[in-house]
């Protein structure tokens, strides 16, 4: 794979799966724009991905569900480097809520985040995709079964596969491609934003390995190099699909 002049946004890039993805996108010689919220992990992550081929992202500390901060993104981007070839939403949260909470506050950050903002940027970054006849790439979690707590985030789940099929079927005419890939229980900081403290972060992860037929946690590089092999143009026909890397845990 080659992504050598190529210019990338990815979201979520402070942490997790973003920022693995962005520093691997930066290894092929990419030229980035990496969103986070997180100043620190940004610079962090900015820098890793300056070391690889000499190539400085550009940074953008915000909040993407903030007005125009989606059009900020966009902006930055094409004012530096002139064009887009490829957008990853790789930005997301979750919480938990039920019904019962009565919690609508919840409910709406969660659709702004995980539906709203890839919808939003998608549609911004298509006038320059069709012109550079890029990709697109949502990444978000593997099917699951539905669980207390967790409706809305299944509600987000099957929301954002149809948005991928139906996007890459619409945007196709286009010669703009869209895909998904769909990762199952992976190493990010998504424990820690369910409140379980580092001490117990191990202890946690091997309950939830439990779900997978080979019990194994997948670390954040391996999603980074399926969502990579999408974006690249090794298959330039793959559209409208949806990638699911979770070891076979949405079988058992």
């Amino acid at each position: 794979m080659d992504f050598a002049g190529k210019v990338v946004i990815v979201t979520g890039a402070s942490s997790g799966i973003g920022a693995a993805t962005a520093k691997l996108f930066a290894s092929y010689g990419a030229l980035l724009t990496i969103v986070g919220r997180n100043e620190a992990r940004l610079l962090k992550i900015a820098e890793a991905c300056e070391k690889e081929k000499g190539n400085k992202p550009v940074s953008v500390l915000l909040d993407l569900t903030s007005e125009n901060s989606c059009e900020e993104v966009v902006r930055k981007t094409v004012e530096t480097y002139k064009k887009l070839d490829i957008l990853v939403n790789c930005a997301g949260k979750v919480i938990l809520t039920s019904l019962f909470d009565n919690d609508m506050e919840a409910f709406d950050e969660l659709m702004a985040i995980n539906l709203r903002v890839p919808y939003k940027l998608t549609q911004l970054c298509l006038p320059h995709l069709k012109r550079s006849k890029g990709n697109i790439v949502n990444v978000f979690g593997a099917p699951m079964r539905s669980r207390p707590g967790f409706i809305p985030f299944c509600m987000i789940r099957d929301a954002l596969e149809r948005f991928t099929k139906a996007g890459g079927l619409e945007l196709a005419q286009e010669g703009v491609r869209m895909n998904a890939v769909r990762p199952g229980i992976t190493r990010t900081n998504f424990l820690s934003n369910l409140n379980i403290d580092e001490e117990n972060m191990e202890q946690a992860y091997k309950f939830i390995s439990q779900v997978v037929p080979s019990e194994v946690i997948i670390e954040p590089d391996e999603i980074a190099r399926m969502i990579l092999f999408v974006a690249s143009e090794t298959c330039p026909n793959m559209n409208a699909a949806n990638i699911v890397v979770d070891g076979a845990a949405s079988l058992s």
